[in-house]
């Protein structure tokens, strides 16, 4: 069996090596994804002081800068020097408009789809191929697991040699293991969730609901939605169909969900609070998003340990026995 987990091991890493790079430096790269973002052109912030106006004069400030589309979305950011973003919608085209809630003027107008930070969560997601990309991500997150666990069945052997005196053979070899077994925790709740939010991401993929309509009456349905929700903060507003808007709320630690109706603003279902429910709980374990700046920096470490362990891999396979 330790040989058969040695030629798995083997063979996992020649045939997933390559990728398992692309994945690790994407992943690396997204862990610090809004300071990125922010370092690499984002929105710029607002400084001026006076009442937020209108979210329907907002929206129709965004919506001049692409005459004949529609409002599909508005997010309200969490600080107040940050501008509101609508998501304006023109045939295929989607464009984010970033408006000043105070003078409603345009800050920022980007279409996603040339973001290079977007351009690498596709890759990373499903390598720029869609639902069978996304499925690929998600054997390649099994794979993952599997290298880990023979990792860990072949390492204890190795340990026992070293502590009888044995030195190992080749220092890629050692490298391999020292980065293997420092990282081997995180690599497999890593690939684990990898797994979960690839296979649920090949899924939404290939079952997209039909275009929704647009947003209209924004100030009516956001009080409807607050007076459900009394001392929450609005989030943002959502056209999921032709007939309903998501409303999201913030308040205190808890996310509550608002489903309302878009022409009357009846309120048609509020879904319990909760923090983001399971699949959010996958994602920060995915993304490290639990203890701040520590568990992001381990995370974009042990992504970085993935390509290292490729290439260390492929060194030992290369030496001569």
């Amino acid at each position: 069996m330790r040989r058969l987990a040695a030629r798995a091991h083997f063979w996992g890493g020649l045939l997933t090596g390559p990728l398992v790079v692309v994945l690790g430096l994407s992943g690396a790269a997204l862990v610090f994804r809004a300071e990125l973002d922010e370092a690499l052109g984002g929105p710029p912030a607002v400084t001026a002081s006076g009442p937020v106006r209108a979210l329907d004069a907002i929206a129709a400030a965004a919506l001049l800068t692409e005459p004949g589309g529609e409002a599909r979305a508005l997010h309200v950011p969490v600080r107040r020097d940050r501008p509101y973003r609508v998501e304006v919608v023109r045939g295929a085209r989607r464009v984010d408009v970033a408006v000043d809630p105070v003078t409603l003027r345009v800050v920022d107008s980007r279409v996603p789809e040339r973001s290079v930070l977007m351009a690498v969560h596709s890759l990373h997601a499903a390598f720029h191929a869609g639902a069978p990309g996304a499925i690929a991500v998600g054997v390649l997150g099994l794979a993952l697991v599997a290298e880990s666990v023979t990792g860990l069945w072949l390492y204890g052997p190795s340990l026992r040699r070293r502590a009888r005196g044995v030195r190992p053979r080749g220092g890629s070899r050692g490298l391999h293991r020292l980065v293997g077994g420092l990282t081997l925790a995180l690599s497999l709740v890593v690939g684990v969730t990898g797994v979960a939010l690839a296979l649920a991401g090949s899924v939404a993929i290939a079952a997209l609901p039909p275009a929704a309509g647009g947003l209209a009456r924004l100030d009516t349905l956001a009080s409807r939605a607050l007076a459900v929700v009394p001392g929450g903060t609005l989030a943002s507003l959502v056209a999921v169909d032709g007939r309903h808007v998501r409303a999201e709320a913030r308040r205190g630690g808890e996310h509550v969900v608002v489903l309302l109706e878009r022409e009357t603003g009846s309120v048609v279902a509020v879904p319990p609070p909760s923090s983001g429910g399971a699949w959010d709980l996958v994602r920060r374990l995915h993304t490290g998003d639990f203890a701040g700046w520590l568990s992001r920096l381990a995370y974009a470490l042990t992504g970085l340990a993935l390509p290292a362990l490729a290439i260390t891999g492929y060194l030992t396979a290369t030496r001569p026995r």
